[in-house]
């Protein structure tokens, strides 16, 4: 009888991982799940509707543990997060401690970056991405996280203008 040989150790372990996601957001979950998270943690978050019907650009900040405020931008589809920026300024040391718990979760991010410009750590998996990037900003420093839903936005195809 005929089998299929086993598949090769990356593929396993891609397959054992959890879905990327960070301090309880995930690409791809709805609006309003996102927006009670915001709440929950002591935040606030206002959408407004784009030129195209289908999305809508939220805005806002959250607490979050360690950080007394992150700004917070959600770009959705369908009502659906297909991208959620998580950004602050602050010490560099919580955010090399972000990328450390997160590599642990997900396994060894690519990573970019040279010396004097922004770097960035970044996991792909099952058409979602999550990237942390850090860069100089006036004085100090500016950390973002980047939650993308691909199949979201792949799926928009030109734009739809709002009816009326």
């Amino acid at each position: 009888m005929w089998s299929l040989p086993p598949p090769p150790p990356a593929l396993t372990l891609a397959r054992q991982l959890p879905p990327l996601s960070f301090q309880g957001f995930r690409a791809g979950m709805p609006v309003e799940q996102a927006g009670e998270r915001i709440h929950t943690a002591g935040g606030s978050l206002g959408c407004k509707p784009t030129l195209d019907a289908r999305m809508r650009d939220c805005t806002g900040a959250v607490r979050l543990p360690e950080l007394p405020r992150a700004e917070v931008l959600v770009s959705s589809v369908h009502d659906s997060s297909a991208v959620i920026v998580l950004s602050f300024s602050g010490p560099t040391e919580l955010a090399a401690r972000w990328i450390s718990e997160l590599s642990e979760r997900f396994g060894t991010p690519n990573q970019r970056g040279h010396a004097g410009r922004p770097r960035s750590w970044e996991w792909i998996r099952s058409g979602t991405m999550l990237r942390v990037t850090e860069r100089k900003f006036g004085g100090g420093w500016e950390t973002s996280v980047t939650l993308t839903h691909g199949p979201l936005l792949d799926g928009l195809g030109p734009t739809q203008p709002k009816p009326g």
